[in-house]
């Protein structure tokens, strides 16, 4: 058994396994990274697909401009609940909403359930940033890309690293103590040996500069990708289309005037507590009322009603 060690670990310890390891994660790092760039352009085309709807909504008519919002509502998953026609949309045809697998549908999504729930009028009094600030904000949430994709490959390389080392301390103690004859030759085999670990082990140290170079790589590649264009160009593209009168009265609710902001949420509180009072079935209280009326009428020929605090009795009664 300590022979098969011994043979795993001089494999660890060849040079062979130096370039193939090292290979590895040069390999590792260049698949993460056409993958996230082939990621990318797919989120490139998503938001091109967006800004189309959205720029096309300048050039339709009120109605239009409504159908363009439900387009939006159903091409990112939005759901968007505060505006009367995405609610009679979402109820009348009883869809069912996908999470789409897109970032970018994805952060525009919850940028629109902000603007839509929003008036157009309010939204820097409610801190509305721009669009472009909110998307990438949700954007680099939402994408991970090459998110600790460093940490990873650095660990694999220490790993690398430990490996070979052991196999080269495996080898050394199972030969440091054989017998060479003479003390002359014992000294030589001790030194020519010192000097092959050492050396072995110098090797294996590749692996970590291997990895810490790829993750440098890694890090100056997000650095560039992560400045997200097409999320810039969505947003100029939202921010543009608020700015036109019209959109902004199809998208947003509409202002309820010169209120302020405590008498705009008491409206709004209103609004929402009549719509729930209408939804209740006040029918068994109005029978109970009207049960509880009919004995009062039914018994007041008997009895005798009165209010207030009941005549006190005389001392001498």
């Amino acid at each position: 058994m300590g022979e098969v060690f011994v043979d795993i670990a001089r494999l660890f310890a060849s040079s062979s396994f130096l370039y193939i390891y090292s290979g590895l994660l040069i390999l590792l790092t260049a698949a993460a990274i056409v993958r996230n760039q082939i990621s990318i352009n797919s989120e490139t085309e998503a938001s091109r697909d967006i800004v189309k709807l959205v720029d096309a909504a300048h050039h339709l008519d009120g109605s239009g401009k409504v159908a363009q919002l439900l387009l939006l509502n159903d091409t990112t998953g939005a759901r968007i609940l505060t505006h009367e026609a995405c609610r009679a949309d979402d109820l009348g045809e009883h869809k069912v909403w996908r999470n789409p697998k897109s970032a970018t549908a994805r952060a525009t999504a919850n940028y629109l359930g902000v603007m839509a729930a929003t008036p157009a009028g309010r939204h820097s009094l409610e801190g509305l940033r721009p669009a472009g600030t909110m998307l990438g904000d949700e954007y680099r949430r939402l994408h991970r890309g090459l998110a600790g994709f460093s940490d990873f490959i650095i660990r694999v390389a220490l790993l690398g690293t430990f490996m070979g080392l052991i196999a080269a301390l495996t080898i050394a103690s199972a030969n440091i103590g054989a017998a060479q004859g003479t003390a002359e030759a014992q000294s030589a085999h001790m030194r020519d040996f010192i000097q092959v670990l050492l050396a072995t082990a110098a090797n294996k140290f590749w692996i970590s500069a291997v990895g810490i170079g790829c993750a440098l790589i890694v890090q100056i590649y997000r650095s560039s990708s992560e400045r997200a264009q097409h999320i810039a160009r969505l947003g100029d593209a939202f921010d543009h289309a608020l700015t036109d009168p019209a959109i902004a009265a199809a998208w947003c609710p509409p202002d309820v005037g010169s209120m302020s902001q405590q008498e705009t949420e008491l409206h709004l509180m209103k609004e929402a507590i009549f719509a729930r009072i209408q939804k209740l079935d006040l029918t068994p209280l109005s029978e109970a009322i009207a049960e509880t009326a009919a004995a009062i009428k039914a018994n007041a020929k008997a009895s005798v009603l009165s209010f207030g605090p009941a005549p006190s009795r005389r001392s001498g009664e």
